[in-house]
This record gives structure tokens, C-alpha cells and sequence, in this order.
């Protein structure tokens, strides 16, 4: 009699592990790792890898992006320009995307550098129905006055 309480005991446990198990990874199941790679200036493209599967295909096009004039702060006597609110459009062949971001741009004596944040602000086609966020990396060679590359990675979820 002990010996089959013993064992329901740990067929119980055993199975709540598992059912916990379960309802944890249900939302992160459901979260996309992905990489948008940009040359955003002067002529506007990206490639869009998903870098585990999920509901989100490889994409490419093109990119538009629209800021407005930073706020300059200095820190332990670095300047640096934060840019709020800057909106990319990238129009692929599965639809387009919307990101807003957040970045704080540096000087290095060529290039500026730059990391950020961004999330999805909206989409059509494949990517009506996808929310998601993550950082980004830039680079703005001479002074930012000539090619802009860009890398967002994050994750992507479907609605």
C-alpha cells in the first residue's frame, strides 16, 4: 500500500513538472529570434533572417527612415546624440514592416557608432499580425555622411 502511494505521488509531481514545464515555454514558444541587417544610406536595403523557425520568413527590399534632430548630451565627457522616435519602413516582398527606435549615436574621429532599441509599430501583408522588439547597432561612416549600415536583432511574435 505504501509502496503504490509512493509511486501516485510521484506520477502526480511528475506530471504537474511536466504540465508546468509546458505553460512556461508556451509564450516563449511562440517568440522568433531574428536579424534585419540594413544598408540604410544612401540607397536603403535590408535582408530580414529568421535565425530559429517560427512563423516569420527570410525577407528583403527596401528601407525608408525618417528622424528628427536629436538631443545632445555629454557624458564623463563624451557627446552623444539620442535620436527618439525614428521611424523605418522596410518594404519587402512579403509586405512591409514598421519599427520605431530608440538610438544614442557616438563619434570615433571617422565613423559614428551607434546601439539602440526598436519595436514593430506596424506591418501588411505577412507581417500585419506581428509584435516584437530588440537592440540595434550602427555605423555611419565619414562623420555619418557616408554609408549607414545598420543590424536589429530581437524577437518577433505573431499576434
Amino acid at each position: 500500500m505504501k509502496a503504490r502511494r509512493a509511486i501516485c505521488v510521484a506520477l502526480a509531481a511528475a506530471v504537474a513538472v511536466t504540465l508546468a514545464t509546458v505553460a512556461a515555454a508556451g509564450p516563449d514558444a511562440a517568440k522568433q529570434r531574428v536579424t534585419i541587417t540594413m544598408k540604410a544610406l544612401p540607397d536603403g536595403k535590408f535582408v530580414l533572417e529568421p535565425v530559429q523557425a517560427g512563423a516569420v520568413q527570410p525577407d528583403s527590399g527596401t528601407t525608408q527612415v525618417v528622424w528628427h534632430d536629436p538631443r545632445v548630451v555629454t557624458r564623463d565627457g563624451q557627446t552623444i546624440d539620442i535620436y527618439s522616435g525614428v521611424a523605418w519602413t522596410l518594404t519587402g516582398k512579403r509586405g512591409t514592416l514598421k519599427l520605431q527606435e530608440r538610438s544614442e549615436w557616438m563619434r570615433t574621429g571617422d565613423a559614428l557608432i551607434a546601439t539602440g532599441t526598436w519595436k514593430v509599430v506596424g506591418g501588411t501583408g505577412a507581417y500585419a499580425q506581428i509584435t516584437g522588439h530588440g537592440r540595434s547597432a550602427h555605423v555611419g561612416h565619414n562623420q555619418g555622411n557616408g554609408a549607414w549600415y545598420a543590424s536589429h536583432s530581437g524577437l518577433l511574435t505573431s499576434k
